[in-house]
């Protein structure tokens, strides 16, 4: 544990209060943390409260974090997903102080733990099924019915739980259960289940077990084992609290066991993100995969462009929390994506809508004029643009009726061209269909940004792209997956609403652009501002002969437009 001044510690809450308290009086030596995930699917952005919470509280004080597979229900879990949260976490910023399997470091532990708490009268074998054990649990009201086999011996269940590993049992014909109270007011006390039978093949042990412990038995043995000394979790969990410190004083029997402290739960209005749903979401092909720039995700989020410093500046505004779940709208998130890619962004001209615009007393080469990267850094260099003869501009950036207090381009008038010239909009040129071909214009010399000695002031200023210093790229809008009227889609589901009743019909469309030649040297994840028109971001799926850029998110709040 490093050095740290208590005394100059200022707590943000409950918690931390605790922890100052445990180090002054020597209860806890040190902060141990963990990180526990099921592999059982790809975190999403809710997660990223819990990880941040973990590893924060750690730093704060000096302390560690473990990055633990829970896993414990080979029926979900896979590698892929476990690989998947090393990668997230190093994106995060964060390095666990250890990596562990529980399935590998822990599992026989756990299961002398087991046996021995056979042995004390704690636990024994239950041949009941499942649907038979839920009929005895009882209600809130009502106390639960004891089991037929809870009277056995303990050398009975010792033999029983022992043929249970060797595999003499099939699948959900036996469990074993803690023996604690069936008429308990907390109905997770009333003898909960800690293994059943699962030939079910595991993705790092195969076929070596056939027993599996439950999560409410592993997770705190676990917690123990590793010598955590704050185990913190979503507030759901808090009803599981009594049943987490009874394994602990039942099964682990040593002093200064760890503590379980909950927070409350994050969900974003218009975002669904339960594990179930984004599996059906990917099997189903609505999405492309995992990392969907669609997708809540948090491979789905980086690839679209947000950055791992507006995520957990978000999760932090929503604090800890003392209730079950805190819901905030997902314009809170894009608040802080916004304003970090303001800050770290290069800027870059690209016409998404383009309309020819032709300077008839031009003549000669391109000339080069420099861009700022980012105005809000002063490291972040400048990049050579041109304007030429041939240029194009936005579409929506010329109008034949403009409305009122309109500051760009109209027939007679002028506009400021971004790092260039004014020009002026002297004849507009048909088609045989009566559409706008192209305009032209000219330029007035004397107009240069940044050496403007005409005397013409211009309202507007416009970004455009010269035809000799741009190429085409590919650019992806999206819209959220789930239609902005269904602020908790998880909710619709579960009142019978089928998926595509929620689904956003046109979440995607793809378009082509002009950009400025700068954006070859562009790589995958690079950010870049858009000018006047939003924050975009350099997807995987870019080749040498198509630059593909995903838009994350515009340059000021429409969401609720």
């Amino acid at each position: 544990m490093k050095k740290i001044d208590l005394d100059k510690i200022v707590a943000e809450n409950a918690l931390e209060e605790e922890i100052i308290a445990d180090l002054k009086s020597g209860r806890a030596k040190e902060v141990i943390t963990r990180c526990p995930p099921e592999p059982s699917g790809y975190w999403h952005i809710a997660h990223v409260k819990a990880w941040t919470i973990d590893f924060d509280t750690a730093i704060k004080f000096g302390g560690k974090t473990y990055l633990r597979m829970d896993d414990t229900n080979p029926s979900k879990e896979d590698g892929e997903f476990a690989d998947s949260y090393l990668a997230d976490l190093a994106w995060l910023g964060y390095k666990p102080d250890k990596l562990i399997y529980a399935s590998e470091a822990y599992f026989e532990d756990i299961y002398k733990i087991a046996e021995q708490m056979i042995l004390d009268g704690k636990a024994y074998v239950c041949q009941l099924s499942a649907e038979e054990v839920s009929a005895t649990r009882g209600t809130l009201t009502e106390p639960g019915k004891e089991s037929p086999y809870r009277n056995r011996t303990p050398a009975e269940n010792l033999k029983l739980f022992r043929d249970m590993r060797a595999g003499k049992f099939e699948d959900g014909k036996a469990t074993l259960r803690a023996k604690i109270d069936m008429a308990h007011p907390n109905m997770n006390m009333r003898d909960p289940v800690m293994y059943r039978v699962s030939r079910t093949r595991h993705y790092r042990l195969g076929d070596k077990w056939c027993i599996y412990p439950m999560y409410d038995f592993a997770h705190p043995l676990e917690d123990a084992l590793e010598g955590v000394t704050y185990s913190l979790c979503s507030m759901e969990f808090h009803e599981h609290r009594p049943l987490y410190e009874w394994f602990i004083e039942n099964g682990w029997k040593k002093p200064y066991p760890p503590k379980q402290r909950e927070f409350s739960r994050l969900t974003i209005e218009n975002v669904l993100i339960g594990k179930r749903y984004l599996k059906q979401f990917v099997n189903d092909g609505i999405v492309s995969g995992w990392d969907d720039p669609r997708f809540p995700t948090l491979v789905g989020v980086r690839r679209r462009g947000y950055t791992a410093k507006a995520l957990k500046d978000f999760v932090k505004s929503v604090g800890w929390g003392n209730v079950l779940e805190v819901t905030v709208p997902y314009s809170a998130l894009e608040y802080y994506v916004r304003a970090d890619l303001n800050q770290i962004a290069t800027r870059a001209m690209v016409v998404l809508d383009p309309l020819k615009v032709v300077i008839t007393n031009y003549s000669g080469p391109d000339e080069e004029f420099e861009i700022q990267n980012n105005p809000n850094d002063e490291n972040a260099g400048v990049h050579k643009s041109k304007f030429g003869k041939i240029i194009y501009i936005e579409k929506e950036d010329f109008s034949l009726n403009p409305p009122p207090k309109y500051n760009r381009l109209v027939e007679g008038g002028i506009v400021r061209l971004k790092g260039a010239y004014i020009i002026k909009c002297n004849k507009v040129i048909f088609n045989d269909n009566g559409e706008i071909d192209h305009l032209e214009c000219s330029y007035i010399p004397e107009s240069q940004s940044g050496n403007d000695t005409s005397g013409i002031k211009c309202k507007g200023t416009i970004h455009f792209v010269s035809a000799n210093n741009c190429f085409e790229i590919t650019i992806r809008e999206f819209k959220n997956l789930i239609k902005r009227e269904v602020t908790n889609p998880a909710k619709a589901l579960a009142d019978g609403a089928k998926i595509e009743d929620i689904l956003e019909p046109n979440s995607l469309t793809v378009k082509t652009a002009l950009a400025e030649n700068f954006l070859k040297s562009a790589k995958v994840e690079d950010k870049f501002q858009f000018m006047r028109k939003g924050y975009y971001c350099m997807d995987k799926d870019s080749t040498k002969d198509n630059y593909i850029f995903n838009s994350t998110i515009s340059l000021k709040d429409g969401y609720k437009q």
